[in-house]
C-alpha cells in the first residue's frame, strides 16, 4: 500500500480505494501534494533553500525597517522644523510691526506738524480756528489737535548780535519772529 498503512493491518474500507487509516487513497490514481522542489531533491537541500528563502527576507524586512526608520527620523525633524518656522515667523512679524509702527507714527507726526504749520499759518494771517474748520469742512477738534502739532516758534537772535527788541531779529515776514515753513509765500489777500 502507498498510503503508509501497515500491510496486511486489519482495516474496514470506507470507500473504494481507501484502506481507512487516512492517509489517502491506495494505489497509483491516488492524493498528490504539489511538490516545490525538483524530483529528486533531498530533505537537506530542501532545507537549506527554505532558509535561503527565509533569510533573504528578512534581509528585505530589515532593509525596508531601515529605509523607514530612517524616513520617520527625517519626519520627525521637518516637523519640527515647521514648528521653528512658525515661531520664527511670528517674532519677525512682531519686529516688522514695531517697524512699521515707528514708521507710520514717524510719518503721521511729519504730516500732523505740516498741517499745524499750515494752521498756524492762517492763525497768523488772522483767521480762527472755527472759520478755519468751517473753510475746511473739518470739525473744529481736528484744527485744535493739529494746531497742537504745529512747530513750535524759535526764539531768534538778532543777525546784528544785539540781543534788543526789534534788532532784526525776525526771521520771516510774521509777526514776533516765528518762522513757519512756506511762510514766504505771498498771502491771495494781500496779493
Amino acid at each position: 500500500m502507498r498510503c503508509g498503512c501497515a500491510a496486511g493491518a486489519a482495516t474496514k474500507k470506507l470507500v473504494s480505494g481507501e484502506c481507512g487509516c487516512g492517509g489517502g487513497t491506495s494505489g497509483p490514481a491516488g492524493f498528490s501534494v504539489p511538490v516545490m522542489t525538483a524530483p529528486g531533491t533531498s530533505k537537506l537541500e530542501a532545507r537549506r533553500r527554505a532558509v535561503e528563502a527565509t533569510r533573504r527576507a528578512n534581509e528585505a524586512r530589515a532593509a525596508r525597517d531601515k529605509a523607514n526608520i530612517d524616513d520617520a527620523t527625517n519626519f520627525l525633524y521637518e516637523v519640527g522644523k515647521v514648528a521653528e518656522v512658525e515661531v520664527w515667523k511670528k517674532q519677525r512679524l512682531a519686529q516688522l510691526r514695531e517697524q512699521v509702527d515707528a514708521e507710520a507714527a514717524r510719518r503721521v507726526a511729519t504730516h500732523r506738524a505740516k498741517a499745524g504749520a499750515a494752521v498756524a499759518r492762517m492763525q497768523g494771517r488772522g483767521e480762527t480756528l472755527t472759520t478755519i474748520a468751517a473753510r475746511t469742512d473739518v470739525g473744529i477738534g481736528i484744527v485744535r489737535t493739529m494746531m497742537r502739532h504745529a512747530p513750535k516758534a524759535e526764539k531768534s537772535t538778532p543777525s546784528n548780535g544785539s540781543h534788543a527788541v526789534g534788532g532784526g531779529g525776525e526771521v520771516s515776514g510774521e509777526p514776533g519772529g516765528v518762522a513757519y515753513p512756506g511762510a514766504d509765500e505771498p498771502d491771495a489777500a494781500t496779493a
